[in-house]
Formats: C-alpha cells, structure tokens, sequence
C-alpha cells in the first residue's frame, strides 16, 4: 500500500463545489456514513457528551500527482447527532446548541491543501450554527489503487459559533474535539453528482 501526505476534512463540512481546476488525472471519492464515521467530544464538570452524526457526505475530488490542489466538501445533516441519550440529543438540536430548525446543515468546504510535517493541512470555511469561520485541519491520508482512507481530528471552540449556553449543575467546557475517519472508493466519471 502506498501511504501518501494526508489530506480531507472532517473534521468535518459544503453544499455546492466550486469549480476546481481541469485535472487530466482527476479522482472523485463519495463518502458517507456507511464507509465512516464523524463523532465529537465535549468534556464537563460532571458528564461529558460522546456523540457522532449519523447523516452526512463528503466529496473529494483530487489528481493524486497534486494533492495541493484537491478539493474537499462535506455536508452534515446536524438533526443526526447523538450520544446515546434521548433527552440531551433533543437539547442539542435546540436552539441552545445546534438550532437544527433555523440551521440545519453543518458543511465545511477547502480553500487550501498543503502538506506539513508527515501530514496534509487542509483549510475551509466551517459553517456551524449560521457561523462560518476558516479552520485548518490536519489529517492523514492513504490512497490505494481503488480506495480513499482519511482520519484526524480538531477543535472547536462553541463560543466562536454562537452557541453560548451554560448549565450551573454540569457547565460545558468551551472546546469540542471533532474526530472522523472517513473512507471511500473513486466514482466513476460521468456518475451523477
């Protein structure tokens, strides 16, 4: 197996690609829930919330002989989290957290891919709550002949995306890690978007 620098988002999350450039050699990789996963980790004083989203795609479109120009976008259909508790998955899709009714969608789209000490850095736009902001991403990546395998992690902070609730009996710590591991195989070309 060839290991190349990492790269891809998961974290991770847009809609729409922009028009990348014309690669001769260009691969495009769907990848979803069934080939991966996307979870986050928020510690507090008392019971800290494990979760994951269980809806959501991603698209890279890359040439392997230019990873710095690949492409990444993801979508994460954010009524999809949970952690296993009913009462406290209903409570992050309030308006408190997530506001799954007015914002609906998590997405994230690169702007930039370079390589960086044995990894790849990927850098886009984070829509969360209605906030968009650039993050960079680190992440490894090893591509096959026929398959596509990117994993990291980041942090977030939730104050820099407008959710500011605070518990008294069990407060929150402000940063969140986001975890993937994303894996998928080239589309073929001409396959709908």
């Amino acid at each position: 197996m060839k290991r190349l620098p990492p790269l891809l988002a998961a974290g991770a999350l847009l809609l729409f690609l922009q028009a990348g450039p014309a690669w001769a050699d260009t691969v495009r990789y769907r990848l979803g829930p069934s080939h991966g996963n996307i979870s986050f980790k928020a510690t507090s004083r008392l019971v800290d919330a494990d979760g994951r989203f269980h809806r959501f795609g991603a698209e890279v479109r890359m040439d392997p002989s230019a990873l710095e120009q690949a492409v990444v976008t993801l979508v994460i259909d954010a009524a999809s989290v949970d952690t296993g508790i009913h009462r406290r998955d209903t409570h992050l899709r309030s308006e408190d957290f997530f506001h799954v009714s007015r914002f609906p969608q998590i997405t994230f789209a690169s702007r930039r891919v370079a390589p960086a000490d044995g990894k790849v850095l990927v850098t886009g736009d984070l829509m969360l709550h209605g906030v968009s902001r650039e993050v960079t991403i680190p992440l490894e990546l090893e591509l096959t002949a026929g398959a596509f395998h990117a994993r990291g992690e980041f942090t977030i902070r939730m104050t820099d995306y407008g959710m500011t609730y605070r518990s008294f009996f069990n407060p929150l710590r402000d940063e969140v890690r986001i975890l993937f591991d994303l894996r998928g195989v080239p589309t073929p070309s001409g396959s709908p978007s």
